[in-house]
């Protein structure tokens, strides 16, 4: 049992040592930051998480890489997200419930630029023309040219590319969702039908979208079954 356990440690070290000798040290403080960001949703902390992701923005922006990165539409989703469900909560004052509409949709069209500019430059890009990309980006970079670990680095990142090129759509779904419930919910119809079926032409599993324009359609709503819970559609 001693021996076994010897041989796990080792392997999760060897592992977990390359997974953080690959990570783009430049970024690593937002991922860092990202793992206070589900405790401060969880102890609904809204000055906190917007405090946060501000902070996490800073360290996307000040690398040209990041600079218009799916990154940064993630960050800009998770704070119109913030002002949406304040909005959608607030049932008290309504200057302060369109002012958070008004914010939220404020940061969903950003998001909105920064998914659709990622995607029309790395979309329909191949692993080769990414890792080009990415190479040239970051050993031109005066953090990262010297770093002994610059090969695994980029390589990382071309993962990291590669996955995105699957997920962004989805992302980018969601924000078309978001658009469409601030406008549902200031009763421009015509308008929330147009985002809930750009949402679902992006993802046609994206529940969100489907069930809300169900409710303007008039049609029952739609449960996700235990099924699906166990085995969600693939991401691809």
């Amino acid at each position: 049992m001693i021996i076994l356990a010897i041989i796990g440690f080792t392997i999760a070290w060897v592992y977990y040592g390359t997974i953080n000798r690959s990570a783009d040290p430049r970024v690593k403080p937002a991922q860092i930051m990202y793992g206070r960001y589900n405790v401060y949703i969880a102890e609904n902390n809204p000055t906190k998480v917007l405090e946060l992701l501000d902070s996490i923005q800073d360290v996307y922006l000040a690398i040209a890489h990041y600079r218009n990165s799916y990154e940064m539409g993630v960050v800009l989703n998770n704070r119109a997200s913030v002002f949406l469900t304040l909005a959608l909560n607030d049932t008290v004052n309504e200057e302060r419930r369109q002012l958070h509409f008004l914010l939220a949709k404020k940061y969903l069209e950003q998001s909105i630029d920064y998914y659709t500019g990622w995607i029309d430059k790395f979309g329909n890009k191949d692993a080769g023309e990414v890792f080009d990309i990415v190479h040239d980006s970051f050993t031109n970079d005066s953090l990262l040219k010297n770093n002994k670990y610059l090969d695994a680095i980029i390589n990382n990142r071309v993962k990291e590319i590669a996955s995105a090129q699957a997920e962004t759509p989805r992302r980018l779904s969601v924000s078309y969702a978001n658009m469409g419930i601030i406008h549902r919910h200031q009763n421009q119809l015509d308008e929330a039908v147009s985002y809930y079926v750009k949402a679902l032409d992006l993802w046609s599993e994206n529940l969100a979208a489907k069930n809300n324009l169900n409710v303007l359609l008039g049609e029952p709503i739609e449960k996700q079954s235990f099924f699906r819970k166990l085995f969600p559609p693939d991401k691809n």
